[in-house]
């Protein structure tokens, strides 16, 4: 970990002033009236806030309770068992190669530079590809530590040079603006609690010119998914209303400037990517979209 490299793209998420890495300490620290330190914890940076909010630690508690290799067997379909429910999910797991795919497919498309990965769960879709990706330094964030600590195993079994593992919150990311030429955001907008934050806050640390990418879970696809799956995720916060269709989420990205989108749907399973319009700054327009029952 490049601790004083990371510190050049950081702005604190309390006061927005620079931060700096303190290495006596094993801290990083804020230029502000009121210092904000965040610890590293393990070998990972901690830039969430201790007041968690509600939404967002129930979510945390979901996630927690299948982190590690459960999570992994889930959602690659690792067993007969496990693909069987996944086709009662979905209906299809055909979307899985595709998750394998696109770390290759954006990169591929971004000026070499910083990229970020979030939420990087486990690392299982993508950890295997930055070890290739040589002209990115990735950062891997995720608000989830138990999810991070598997991400951790799998990176540093493979001693990638090139990935910074963080605890952030994606409502309120510790970066500068512009910091990244790409974000690829894969299984996570449908569990932010606060979709319209977390998108405008990917946005803001995008710059012009930057690809964004994604998978999720959209509505009005499936019925099955949408009358049983994913009301039972919703009741195990592992999904947080409101869920989008792909009309919906076309939407909110065209608010946030984000053109030339292309989509891709497998069942309810859709694969998006666009661009930030060149010369667009942070686009903040706040909670654009009602609870959707």
């Amino acid at each position: 970990m490049n601790h004083e490299r990371l510190a050049g793209l950081l702005k604190c998420p309390i006061c927005g002033s620079d931060i700096e890495y303190r290495s006596r300490v094993f801290s990083y620290c804020c230029h502000g009236k009121v210092l904000h330190t965040f610890r590293v914890k393990g070998h990972i940076p901690d830039f969430v806030k201790d007041e968690g909010e509600k939404h967002q630690e129930k979510v945390d508690r979901a996630f927690n309770r299948i982190a590690g290799r459960k999570y992994d067997k889930i959602v690659t379909g690792a067993t007969s068992f496990d693909r069987f429910k996944l086709r009662l999910m979905w209906g299809t797991t055909k979307y899985i190669p595709l998750l394998f795919e696109m770390m290759e497919s954006v990169t591929s498309d971004c000026e070499p530079g910083f990229f970020l990965d979030i939420p990087v769960g486990t690392g299982v879709f993508t950890a295997g590809e930055y070890s290739l990706q040589t002209s990115f330094e990735f950062i891997a964030a995720d608000y989830n530590m138990e999810m991070l600590a598997s991400a951790e195993i799998k990176v540093r079994a493979s001693d990638y040079g090139n990935v910074m593992l963080v605890r952030a919150d994606v409502a309120n990311l510790p970066f500068v603006n512009s910091a990244f030429s790409g974000i690829l955001t894969m299984n996570g907008l449908g569990a932010f609690p606060d979709k319209a934050k977390a998108m405008d806050e990917l946005t803001r640390v995008l710059k012009p010119g930057g690809k964004i990418a994604g998978a999720l879970y959209v509505r009005r696809e499936r019925l099955l998914t949408d009358l049983v799956f994913s009301r039972a995720a919703i009741w195990k916060r592992r999904l947080i209303k409101p869920i989008y269709t792909e009309k919906q989420l076309l939407e909110e990205l065209e608010k946030r400037e984000i053109e030339n989108i292309v989509t891709r749907k497998v069942k309810s399973i859709m694969f998006f990517s666009g661009r930030k319009k060149p010369g667009t700054g942070a686009i903040p327009v706040g909670n654009s979209l009602p609870a959707l029952d």
